[in-house]
This record gives C-alpha cells, sequence and structure tokens, in this order.
C-alpha cells in the first residue's frame, strides 16, 4: 500500500543515507555526472551488433524534420509562436584523458532556433548561446505577463558545466534568459548564478501566479544536498540549499532567487530509503508547477513524487510524498500535473532492465497517481511499452520513459528508443496507447565513433504538442527534430 510519510519519524535515517550516497561516487565521472549522464557514458563504452535502425508508427505521420546540422547531443524541445527551441546536452568525461568529448562547442552548441511556420520545411535561423565550457538541456519559452517586458516573449534555460570541474568557478552555471521577441535575433537579457559547487541547473518548468502578478522558474539543482568535504557548507551547494529553486523572472533582466527547498534542509531526512539499482533518497531531478502556480510536485528520484505549498513563494510547506513498493525499483524523474482531475502523470526513469533480487524485472514507465489528497496521495494507474517490460529481446537501446507532456486526456510522451508514445488516459486506471512514432537511427556524432547506444539507435529526448495545431514536436539526440501529426486512434 503506498502511503504519505511523516519526516518526523525519519530523522535517525540521515546520516545513513548520506553515508550511501557517498559511497555512490567510487570514481572522478560518478562525483561529476548526473544519472542519466552516468548511464549514457556507460553505454557509449560498450559495443552492441543489433538495435533498431528504421522507424515505425500507428496513427502518426511525419510532416517535417531539420536534423540541425547533424549537430548530434540534442536535449529538450519547446514549440512557441511557431518556433521550436532544441536543447543540447553535455558532460565532462574524465576518462582516457578525454574531458571535453561530450561538451559541445562552437557554432552548434546551444539552443537550436527552428523556424516551424512551414512545419513542412523547418528552417534552423539562430541560437540561443550558453557560456563555453556549459550545456543548455532544458528550457521554456513565454510570453512575459508582468514586469519591464511584459508583451515580449522570453525564453529561460538551464545552464550546466561540462567542459570541467563542477569546483571550476570560471564556469557560469544557473538560469540564463533572452528576449526572443525576434526569434532569429535573440538576445541577452539576464541570468542568475545557482553558484559553486554544483553542476548547475537542470530541469525547469514556468507559471504565471496571477495572484501575485509575477512569473516564476520552477527549476531543479540536482545534488545539492549531497555531502561534500570541499564545498563551504559541507554539502555540494555552497551555501547549503535543497535541489528545489524557486526563481522570479518577472523582470527577466533581473532575476532573483525567492527561496529554495530540500528534503535534509527542510524534513531533516529524506521520506524514504533508497532502493532499485540506483539507490538514492536525496536527488531531486525535476520540478513541476500546478496550473495557478500555488503547488510544485518535485520529482525526487527514490524520495518520490513529492508535493509542497507554494502559495507563499517564500516558504515552500511540504504536503506529502509518493512512495514506493518493496519490489519497485523508483527513480523518480518527472512529472505533469492534470490540475481538473487532481492526477499526477509521472515518469521513472530506471535505465536498469534488472534491478537485482526482489525488484520488478523491465525499465521505467508511467504511473498516475490520484493527488486528490495531497497528505495520501495514491497510484491508481500505470502504462509501460511491450520493450519497457524488458521480455524476451529488445535489441540495443534504451527502452525507458524520460518525459510526459499533457494535453486534455491524452499523454505525449518520449521514450528514449521507444520513440514518442501517445496514450489515451481517460481512464487514468487504464491508460491505452492509441499511437506512437520511432524515428530512424542516426549517428553519434561523437569522435572517435562509438557502436553504443547513441550510435546505433532510437533517442528520444522530449516531446511537445502545439494546441492550436496538433501537432507534435520531438528531438532525438542524434538525429534532430522531427514534426509529427496524429492521424487517427
Amino acid at each position: 500500500m503506498r502511503t504519505y510519510l511523516r519526516a518526523a519519524a525519519l530523522g535517525g535515517l540521515a546520516s545513513l543515507l548520506l553515508a550511501n550516497v557517498a559511497l555512490t561516487a567510487p570514481n572522478k565521472n560518478a562525483d561529476e555526472l548526473l544519472k542519466d549522464e552516468i548511464h549514457r557514458l556507460e553505454q557509449m563504452n560498450k559495443s552492441f551488433q543489433d538495435g533498431r535502425k528504421s522507424g515505425e508508427a500507428l496513427n502518426m505521420e511525419l510532416v517535417g524534420h531539420n536534423d540541425l546540422g547533424g549537430r548530434g547531443f540534442n536535449a529538450d524541445v519547446w514549440f512557441h509562436l511557431g518556433y521550436a527551441y532544441v536543447g543540447q546536452w553535455g558532460f565532462t568525461d574524465w576518462s582516457q584523458g578525454s574531458k571535453q568529448r561530450f561538451c559541445p562547442e562552437g557554432a552548434d552548441s546551444g539552443v537550436a532556433v527552428v523556424d516551424a511556420r512551414d512545419p513542412s520545411s523547418p528552417q534552423d535561423v539562430a541560437r540561443l548561446q550558453n557560456p563555453p565550457g556549459t550545456s543548455i538541456e532544458d528550457l521554456v519559452v513565454f510570453t512575459a505577463r508582468y514586469g519591464p517586458l511584459a508583451g515580449r516573449d522570453i525564453a529561460a534555460a538551464g545552464i550546466q558545466v561540462c567542459g570541467g570541474s563542477r569546483y571550476d568557478e570560471t564556469f557560469f552555471r544557473g538560469l540564463m534568459l533572452w528576449d526572443v521577441t525576434e526569434p532569429a535575433d535573440p538576445q541577452e537579457v539576464g541570468r542568475i548564478s545557482t553558484g559553486c559547487c554544483t553542476r548547475g541547473l537542470h530541469e525547469l518548468e514556468f507559471e504565471h501566479r496571477d495572484d501575485l502578478g509575477r512569473t516564476y522558474v520552477y527549476a531543479s539543482v540536482p545534488a545539492s544536498e549531497y555531502p561534500d568535504e570541499l564545498s563551504p557548507s559541507g554539502k555540494r551547494d555552497e551555501l547549503g540549499r535543497g535541489d528545489f529553486r524557486l526563481i522570479d523572472v518577472t523582470d527577466p533582466t533581473n532575476p532573483s532567487e525567492t527561496s529554495d527547498w530540500g528534503v535534509l534542509k527542510n524534513l531533516g531526512a529524506p521520506p524514504a530509503s533508497g532502493q532499485g539499482c540506483d539507490p538514492d533518497p536525496i536527488f531531486g531531478h525535476g520540478a513541476e508547477p500546478s496550473d495557478d502556480g500555488t503547488l510544485a510536485f518535485i520529482s525526487y528520484w527514490d524520495s518520490g513524487f513529492i508535493a509542497l505549498d507554494v502559495s507563499d513563494p517564500t516558504h515552500p510547506t511540504f504536503l506529502g510524498t509518493t512512495t514506493y513498493e518493496a519490489d519497485e525499483d523508483g527513480d523518480a524523474h518527472s512529472a505533469m500535473y492534470d490540475d481538473d482531475r487532481q492526477l499526477l502523470f509521472s515518469a521513472d526513469e530506471d535505465f536498469c532492465k534488472n534491478s537485482g533480487p526482489g525488484i520488478e524485472t523491465g525499465y521505467g514507465y508511467m504511473r498516475v497517481y490520484d493527488y486528490s489528497d495531497p497528505a495520501n496521495p495514491v497510484q491508481i494507474g500505470e502504462y509501460r511499452t511491450p520493450n519497457s517490460l524488458g521480455i524476451g529481446s529488445q535489441g540495443s537501446g534504451d527502452y525507458t520513459i524520460h518525459n510526459n507532456f499533457l494535453v486534455g486526456t491524452d499523454v505525449y510522451i518520449s521514450w528514449y528508443s521507444d520513440g514518442v508514445r501517445v496514450v489515451d488516459a481517460s481512464d487514468p486506471t487504464n491508460p491505452v496507447e492509441v499511437a506512437y512514432f520511432v524515428p530512424p537511427a542516426g549517428q553519434n556524432p561523437v569522435k572517435p565513433s562509438q557502436r553504443g547506444v547513441l550510435s546505433n539507435t532510437t533517442q528520444v529526448w522530449g516531446v511537445y504538442v502545439d494546441e492550436v495545431t496538433g501537432l507534435v514536436y520531438a528531438s532525438d539526440m542524434n538525429t534532430g527534430l522531427w514534426i509529427l501529426r496524429r492521424t487517427g486512434g
């Protein structure tokens, strides 16, 4: 039975869990990299003889494609007023002296701005350029509603260190903002640093607070509360802040951090212990606001999906969290909230097909939680692709869920090597797949050439749906931007 847990009963776990996290960093790569990056590096150093090469589709058709110059490293995608924005990932590989191999540089780096007003012929027209030695994976674009730039279109993106050590303070890390009212001529207008000694800002969403006349970015700075002897605070974040950050961007030229929250800082201990192949209850990966911005759902790995009351932005308050059964792997990665039905559609990014004795077989999948009582969220449904079940031979690839995008009662899901999946969740207790599109595999641009997963399989990172046209925008790590249309289902 999944139940709400209170931190008061768990205070004694803090020192033990911190020790366990420290043990997960036995080498330089493990100490520097985020969880999915560790997986990608491991996969790139393996050899595979199989894997899906051609594309396939059900009730979806291709409208347009742009390979973004074959640059690779593509990350999340956003769409705003006729333009698609595609981020780019990167990290430092300390093995074999190849420190820069996964940190893109030059004209191909940054967020690709794609003119998709003619979706059959999308054109790459500009870049949102991040500082050297950094990556820019996740972003949002919105029309400013308040403040000095009201009416202007603003892009906000998370910046992480990828060109060297996270202790190197010459690398900027944090939030950058651009005026993209003229998308082909973006202008940086502001930035705010998250400071040493984390890698920086990872995932983010935005929401307007009409009740306050302000706009906030809801962001994660993962591993902020990991123990770190070299940091002034004794934790990775030099100021001892938690993984969740609430940033006021009402004035994009002068963003400011309003508050932060962490399981150790605010609860004294995580509300669960780690389990599965990547046990970790203090890793805050993503943040999702409610439509009115007064709730935030923080994806906290093995501590589940934590609900915070942020009606007072200066004082986030813990409401409750989901929990995992003893035979489940965990790994709360990201979520989208259905305000009308008070349902949370969550994604567990579990890369382990076999997580060890007593843990269910298979990769990560979508869960549906009833959050009508924030103190007692209950899982009421789930969806897995056939490949994510881990039964039989899937071929090389990553058959775990990544991100959800909710439109009405349909959930559009980026599922790495399983491409884009569309699930009808009108009955949330029994979600049913109604469409999918799996792009053909493309060549990973990392040199020297590898035959790993990124070289020979589809790797869809993100998905976004334009609710005006119904067009679906998907980003593949290797092959760029895909524009799709539902044809049935």
